[in-house]
């Protein structure tokens, strides 16, 4: 695992002496600039700037999930990178170095690619659990009204749990998860979201590979895809609203979506009947999954944006990923996570 580096700093609880040690193996000179900001100079001279993104694990589905800001360009310190997650990496333009000694640099005519390192041994009681029990499926739902509603984070826990659809039990459960792992300030009568980006990326990874799926209630097709478009009243009337891609297409003008997700607290049979949705048993073009929240005020005809921002990533389509990160960069709300 990482150790830290205590004389970088503010840098000092994301800075790791063997990814500097590595760096430099490569003939590399490391230069802290500022927080989270790090300069790395060739031999020859040849300079980039990167802002510092420090994770501890990254998982394929993360790897693919994961958003850094377009600017300064990211460099990714982590503690293993098996080669598949690596390419995923690489095939996004994301530079990193882990502590095994996997390094891929790429900037200009400057590229260092160092791969087939084995990951190294962690050290016994080194391991943390960073709030894994807040992200089982429960606990999604739950994060999902934390970052959906961030003022929700100072609801009572009966409220939180009637808007999230779980036990009382569960929301102290994810609570005392988040806070133990830094995601969540709890003082008392104050409570509020930490590390919002992180916890966004976190979300979105889960959510891909434990509720997504668990949500479906019905696979349809429409002969014309457009119909929800003129549809707000109706959807809104029948407690249905739209999200996916096709509602990413109204944060982003220049998405197309071929697909429609729409969230229901059941199957919307007026709605169904009305716009002659045909069931489709080999999967179709319409996509109608449970809403399991209960929004804190009246609600929009669009579900909120980081489940569409989710839903982009879940589908594993590259187009797809890509509206995501620009979602992300263009959402109000998604920015202001981003901020936390």
């Amino acid at each position: 695992m990482f150790n830290l580096n205590e004389h970088d700093g503010s840098l000092n609880a994301e800075w790791s002496a063997e990814a500097r040690s590595r760096l430099q193996e490569l003939g590399l000179r490391v230069e802290v600039l500022a927080d989270a900001l790090v300069k790395l100079t060739t031999r020859s001279g040849a300079a980039r700037t990167y802002g510092v993104e420090v994770r501890r694990r990254i998982t394929a589905e993360l790897a693919t999930a994961i958003h850094f800001p377009p600017s300064p360009p990211s460099l990714l310190f982590t503690t293993y990178l098996s080669e598949p997650v690596a390419e995923r990496l690489r095939a996004r333009g994301i530079d990193y170095v882990d502590a095994a000694g996997n390094v891929h640099l790429a900037w200009d005519d400057v590229l260092i690619d160092v791969r087939g390192r084995r990951k190294p041994t962690v050290p016994a009681g080194r391991a943390s659990s960073r709030g894994a029990g807040a992200f089982g499926r429960a606990g999604l739902q739950v994060l999902f009204v934390l970052l959906s509603w961030p003022e929700a984070a100072a609801f009572p826990y009966r409220r939180l749990a009637e808007m999230s659809g779980v036990s009382l039990g569960t929301v102290k459960t994810v609570i005392d998860e988040l806070t133990r792992a830094g995601y969540l300030y709890d003082r008392g009568s104050e409570r509020r979201l930490a590390r919002g980006a992180e916890l966004l990326d976190r979300w979105s990874e889960a959510y891909s590979i434990t509720l997504d799926t668990s949500l479906a209630l019905g696979e349809f097709a429409a002969a014309d895809l457009s119909w929800w478009r003129d549809a707000e009243t109706d959807l809104l009337s029948s407690g249905v609203q739209v999200g996916g891609e096709a509602g990413a297409s109204l944060i982003d003008p220049h998405l197309r979506p071929a697909s429609l997700t729409l969230y229901a607290t059941g199957l919307p049979v007026r709605l169904i009947g009305r716009y002659r949705l045909a069931r489709a048993e080999n999967g179709g073009n319409v996509h109608i999954r449970n809403r399991f929240w209960q929004a804190p005020g009246p609600e929009s005809w669009i579900v909120p944006s980081p489940l569409i921002y989710a839903d982009l990533l879940a589908s594993g389509d590259p187009r797809q990923r890509e509206h995501g990160d620009r979602i992300r960069s263009d959402d109000d709300r998604l920015k202001r996570i981003d901020r936390t």
